[in-house]
């Protein structure tokens, strides 16, 4: 079973439980006692959908095609098991919210490189631009991360956004994630110390300036 806590909701505020709905899908779930059962039919998935990509990657590194060849795997949003009294994915807490995101660009990538540094979905299209030597239109708000698949280290100032519903984002930084709901409710954790996300920091006032710096690089237009 997933890392959980029964208390895990109470320093979340309502609009954050509102979108956990751990009546509705959790609470059921624990009555049914077939919560390992669930777990083991979503591994299952994964196991069988690791194995079509690896057939997939097999036909690619046989391709004549290969090194005039960029390939680009993502998936949809991540998934709650329970953490949090949550399933599905539709949240923006760090599990709901990660996902598999692995380049193959020939002459820049290195087999087995590994980045650290947040991103998000927004900088797929404006990468492939810059990759192709094509223009990425005006309207476009993501940006080319073509240096970080260059070098994983190199120093990125824009941070990961993720957006459910009107008007409620997460932030996601290398050690914080902020998510402000639409009616103005918080939450902020330190990643470094709390990958579970079990301690939302929000309220606390130690933390007002960098709550302030982060809310400053949520989306002016939405």
């Amino acid at each position: 079973l997933p890392p959980y806590r029964e208390d895990d909701l109470d320093d979340i505020p309502p609009a954050g439980v509102r979108m956990a709905h751990p009546e509705t899908d959790h609470v059921p779930m624990q009555k049914s006692g077939r919560w390992k059962e669930a777990v083991q039919a979503y591994l299952a998935t994964i196991a069988y959908c690791d194995m079509n990509v690896g057939r997939v990657l097999d036909a690619y590194e046989k391709s004549p095609d290969r090194a005039n060849t960029i390939l680009c795997l993502w998936s949809d949003h991540g998934w709650h098991l329970g953490e949090k009294s949550h399933w599905r994915k539709f949240a923006l807490w760090e599990e709901a919210t990660r996902s598999p995101h692995i380049w193959i660009v020939p002459g820049l990538t290195k087999p087995g490189s590994l980045c650290a540094q947040p991103i998000d979905y927004m900088t797929i299209y404006p990468t492939l631009m810059d990759l192709c030597g094509l223009p990425t239109p005006a309207h476009v708000q993501g940006t080319s991360i073509r240096a970080l698949l260059g070098n994983p280290n190199t120093p990125r100032t824009e941070p990961a956004l993720t957006t459910f519903r009107f008007n409620n984002h997460a932030i996601r930084t290398t050690d914080w994630r902020y998510i402000r709901y639409a009616n103005g409710d918080e939450e902020l954790y330190d990643e470094r110390n709390d990958p579970n996300e079990w301690t939302n920091l929000a309220s606390r006032p130690e933390h007002a300036a960098l709550k302030t710096t982060l809310a400053a690089l949520m989306p002016q237009t939405n």
